[in-house]
């Protein structure tokens, strides 16, 4: 389970720890999967991994290669995510830019003239400060191994789950956020209708980085109407957002009822300083070689559809549940929220086919 609790007088002994306890804990039964620390796999350039073998049953549907189940090939380019430095860090970029109070509009508009370099370097910068005084420096210096150490476990449980383990949906619910698991448990239940099942096998990982970091600050319940968290209804998140004004400059997000008169300057000092709520989202680009199967049962007999055997850059979005570091005993876990962008790209989809949509009327 990759989750991890943490209180303020645990956290520096706990938190050194965090790599080695979730290499332990997130190992693979079989196979002796790759953990933490992350086994060396065979250095593959770009072309090298374009031209890599991928064995196919063309007579099959296609659906598989990239429809139904999501899991990119070797071949594939990476997707794009909705998350951009050059655009807006939320779904809802136009509620954000309206809903924005008059000083907080002038911050923003005076970042979008530096040059994308400075805001990439501006952008980490101040969230990772407001990280490191929510959930603590060993946290945020463990977790890239940590996401090293959780993808053998999530490759391992999405196989059980597609071979209708009992056990792997609660498994997988400790270890993904809500939207995710849910995207996923759909995309298996499409592959069982169709008799194929799901093999993904973790040989080695290596490289871990951290790609991208947003924070988000305010009430835990106008960013899960944001996210489209799988418990909130559409109707329900409309009402919800109605009731913020979102402010979103360098990634980081801030979120206040529209009769509070904080500013996102002001909310950034009082994160910086720990006295604010937060959640953490964070990117980890990883170096994996893994097998990714899908396996068709016909007549008793299994046929292989898809064989993507090579090594590939993977990436992990993690978030944090929010954190009060005001309080006394704070506590958050890391949870899985995204693999290669998935519902990230969709919502930037979404977002474009809406504004696409708007711009006709």
């Amino acid at each position: 389970m990759f989750a991890i609790r943490i209180g303020s007088r645990q956290r520096q002994t706990i938190l050194n720890t965090t790599a080695r306890q979730l290499s332990k804990n997130c190992m693979c039964a079989d196979n002796g999967a790759a953990s933490s620390t992350c086994a060396h796999a065979p250095h593959t350039t770009k072309a090298q991994r374009v031209e890599s073998e991928i064995r196919r049953d063309f007579g099959y549907p296609a659906k598989y290669h990239g429809g139904s189940f999501p899991w990119l090939l070797s071949a594939e380019r990476q997707r794009t995510p909705m998350e951009d430095l050059e655009t807006s860090a939320l779904l809802h970029a136009k509620d954000i830019r309206q809903n924005a109070g008059i000083g907080d509009g002038a911050v923003s508009a005076a970042v979008g003239v530096l040059p994308l370099l400075a805001r990439r370097t501006l952008a980490y910068t101040l969230n990772m400060r407001v990280a490191r005084a929510a959930l603590g420096a060993a946290a945020m210096d463990s977790v890239c191994d940590g996401a090293a150490a959780v993808l053998p476990r999530v490759a391992s449980l999405l196989s059980s789950a597609s071979r209708c383990d009992v056990d792997a949906p609660e498994e997988l619910s400790r270890v993904f956020t809500g939207p995710l698991l849910a995207h996923y448990m759909r995309d298996l239940d499409r592959l069982r209708r169709d008799h194929v099942r799901l093999d993904l096998k973790v040989h080695s990982v290596e490289n871990p980085r951290l790609q991208h970091l947003r924070t988000h600050t305010g009430p835990e319940a106008a960013f899960a109407a944001l996210n489209g968290a799988a418990q909130v209804s559409s109707l329900r998140a409309g009402l919800t957002r109605q009731k913020y004004r979102y402010t979103s400059v360098l990634g980081a997000t801030h979120a206040a009822p529209y009769k509070t008169p904080l500013s996102w300057s002001a909310a950034m000092m009082a994160a910086i300083g720990g006295q604010a709520q937060v959640r953490v989202r964070i990117d980890v680009e990883l170096m994996v070689h893994m097998r990714y199967r899908l396996i068709n049962k016909h007549n008793g007999v299994d046929k292989t559809i898809v064989d993507d055997d090579a090594t590939r850059n993977l990436v992990l979005t993690l978030e944090s549940t929010a954190v009060d570091a005001a309080e006394d005993q704070p506590q958050f876990e890391w949870r899985v929220a995204d693999i290669d962008y998935l519902l990230s790209s969709e919502r930037r989809i979404e977002s474009e086919f809406v504004e696409a949509k708007l711009a006709e009327v």
